[in-house]
């Protein structure tokens, strides 16, 4: 599976000869770098992140090893684990497209959350992506537990 995404290729012309015109306004700056597809920095992205054949370049974090995936701290990393009481757990992102684990989504904003970050989510191990969520508080997507609890107690099994 293809884990190391490439930059698109760009067609040298304009009036530099690289591809770039005097316009840009620097809109290329950081797109000339290879991602890598356990990175993922948004919902969509952490989608395609489980199935690394579906990913596609830009939308996610930059590779880290200069393509030398066997050898990657991010894919040798170890999985993170979630704990609840709940079989399923909101995730919600916040204005700056960081997420956040909520304790009681019903509350919003109020409730107690803790911060988690993309790559965490994308070693998740024992539950599944689910369904896109926003209501008046905002956005999110939901975790569901894939096993049955083990002591009351949802993602504790090994």
């Amino acid at each position: 599976m293809p884990i190391y995404l490439e930059p698109p290729a760009y067609k040298p012309g304009g009036p530099d000869g690289k591809g770039w015109n005097r316009l840009s306004l620097n809109a290329h700056m950081g797109m000339d770098t290879a991602h890598c597809a356990l990175r993922p920095r948004s919902y969509g992205k952490l989608y395609e992140s489980q199935d690394t054949r579906r990913a596609s370049w830009a939308g996610f974090g930059s590779c880290v090893n200069g393509g030398h995936c066997d050898a990657c701290p991010v894919l040798t990393a170890k999985p993170t684990t979630l704990r609840s009481f709940t079989q399923d757990v909101l995730i919600r992102i916040d204005e700056r497209g960081r997420p956040w684990l909520m304790n009681k989504p019903e509350q919003g904003w109020a409730s107690s959350a803790e911060r988690w970050t993309w790559d965490e989510l994308a070693r998740l191990q024992g539950w599944l992506l689910g369904d896109r969520y926003e209501d008046e508080h905002g956005e999110g997507f939901w975790l569901r537990a894939v096993d049955e609890p083990a002591n009351s107690i949802y993602g504790s099994r090994p």
